[in-house]
């Protein structure tokens, strides 16, 4: 549901209450006397005024629900100077004073009805409706009048947040049309080049060779170059549109960015760039693995190619505020003027410029970057300086370091768990005394460290962890099997799923703390 049905459900279901407010009116039209006093109560969202002229003076009573809307009491309200008037808004007071005028005035008006804002007795700004029926004699003077107030502070804000909506989809709608202009632009203008050196290779048979690979280098560079700003609009779209799945999974970050440094690391050679990886082994991400390795590729690619030759860009993460983790991809590059910094990151603005080697922008990097990182509820921003560098900076949820220690021994299971947590401050422990109840703790999420005896019933330990890299296939998590048979006897059948070592079930405490402390 977006934010408009949900508005107007809102104010669907606000104005169905409000239906008796019709019902209310007619009864105030009807013979009113003060026995109203004895049935208001019963309306928590409303109150009820009668105004009693004498002898040029008015007296008016308030019913006792009043207290439940503005928080003052009808004796209070009634020993103000000017009653109700006393505590509306002073920017709405003099519009009510006028329009309460107009009606004493002019004796062919006997209906009246405002909205104002009054300050409750907390302090509170709310909205009233306040609609007026009033009696008069047979000279045209009013007698009495009687007011129902009603609370629309709910309405006023549903009306208010369906405008702001309405000039947010206005202005994305704006830039929408911008950003579309922009975009045919720039799939529409290399062709014209394109054609253009086509036509001549086609027609010139004697075009030298020299020239003639120049222009197919040309049209190499600028069909890849398309060819990849069509790719990142494409998969800008999906994400914006909902047709690309977000699934979220426990992921080591410095496999992730392992993972995309390698392919970047051709054109980082060709110029000379060298890329500085300082990624903890221990830092894990909640992200989806396609969609942040784009991310942090685009950024990457960014960095090199605003890189000078024979330079360096650095990429590393740490813990940061909390339960994030922060990714800096910086440069010593070109940097960015300040009047071309606020252009990062819109859609209705271009901003696009070459490399320091002429490779080409497209424009659309760093937008796909900040849709990826919002769809991943992280945050991207950036520090440059002109001539200087770029540092361009992704925070992502932290994925919890979890320990998972499987053994069907209780006591040594409660005895190990208690050494583990004291070692291990930073991890979460979870124990099982069997396969399943251990299969069963990680369905959700993957740990960082797996203590597994080999002997269990129901499971063994093989099949552990059999199951486990099946879900892990950067083999991120940190193995130790523990076994009552000799290890050299087991060590076959653990062969083919990478773990840190086989070890007897009684090892001294601290060598098994330090083992797994080396594995980390």
């Amino acid at each position: 549901m977006d934010k408009s049905e949900k508005l107007n459900q809102k104010l669907s279901s606000i104005i169905k209450d409000k239906q008796v407010i019709g019902e209310v009116i007619n009864f105030f039209n009807s013979e009113l006397d003060s026995e109203i006093l004895k049935y208001n109560d019963s309306f928590r969202n409303y109150f009820f005024a009668k105004t009693f002229f004498i002898n040029n003076h008015f007296e008016v009573k308030y019913s006792n629900s009043i207290f439940d809307v503005v928080k003052y009491t009808a004796e209070q309200i009634e020993g103000l100077p000017k009653k109700l008037n006393s505590i509306i808004h002073e920017d709405d007071r003099l519009r009510v004073e006028n329009g309460l005028n107009e009606v004493l005035n002019n004796s062919s008006k006997n209906n009246y009805s405002i909205s104002y804002r009054v300050i409750c007795e907390n302090d509170e700004i709310i909205d009233l409706y306040e609609t007026i029926s009033a009696k008069r004699n047979s000279n045209g003077q009013i007698t009495e009048y009687n007011s129902i107030f009603f609370d629309i502070s709910e309405i006023e804000k549903a009306k208010k947040d369906l405008i702001n909506y309405s000039e947010e989809m206005i202005s994305l709608n704006n830039k929408k049309d911008k950003f579309i202009s922009i975009v045919s632009h720039d799939l529409k203008s290399p062709y014209t080049t394109l054609l253009g050196f086509s036509e001549i290779l086609l027609n010139d048979k004697g075009l030298p060779d020299e020239e003639k690979n120049e222009y197919i280098t040309y049209i190499y560079n600028s069909s890849q170059h398309q060819l990849n700003y069509i790719e990142r609009l494409l998969d800008w779209s999906r994400l914006r549109t909902g047709r690309t799945a977000i699934e979220i999974q426990r992921l080591n970050l410095k496999n992730i960015v392992s993972v995309v440094v390698s392919k970047h690391t051709g054109a980082a050679v060709r110029k000379n760039v060298e890329i500085i990886q300082n990624i903890p082994n221990d830092i894990y991400i909640k992200s989806d693995e396609k969609q942040i390795g784009k991310a942090i590729s685009n950024l990457l690619h960014n960095a090199i190619n605003y890189s000078n030759p024979n330079s360096a860009v650095s990429i590393y993460g740490s813990r940061f505020k909390g339960d994030m983790v922060e990714i800096v991809v910086k440069d010593k590059g070109v940097g960015i003027s300040d009047v071309d910094q606020d252009k990062l990151f819109k859609l209705d603005e271009k901003y696009s410029t070459e490399g320091t080697e002429g490779e080409q922008g497209s424009g659309m990097g760093l937008i796909l970057v900040k849709e990826i990182i919002d769809k991943l509820n992280g945050d991207v921003w950036f520090y440059s300086q002109k001539n200087e560098g770029s540092e361009f900076h992704i925070s992502i949820l932290e994925a919890q370091n979890i320990v998972l220690l499987v053994d069907d021994d209780a006591k040594r299971l409660e005895d190990r768990g208690k050494l583990i947590s004291d070692s291990l401050p930073n991890y979460l422990l979870l124990t099982a005394k069997n396969g399943y109840a251990a299969l069963d703790l990680i369905k959700d999420e993957l740990p960082s460290i797996i203590i597994v005896k080999n002997e269990l019933s129901l499971l063994s330990g093989e099949e552990i962890i059999k199951s486990v890299r099946q879900n892990d296939k950067y083999f991120s998590v940190a193995v130790f099997v523990l076994t009552n048979d000799v290890i050299e006897n087991i060590e076959g059948n653990y062969e083919s799923f990478v773990i840190n070592g086989i070890y007897p079930i009684d090892i001294e405490n601290d060598k098994l703390i330090k083992a797994i402390k080396q594995g980390l």
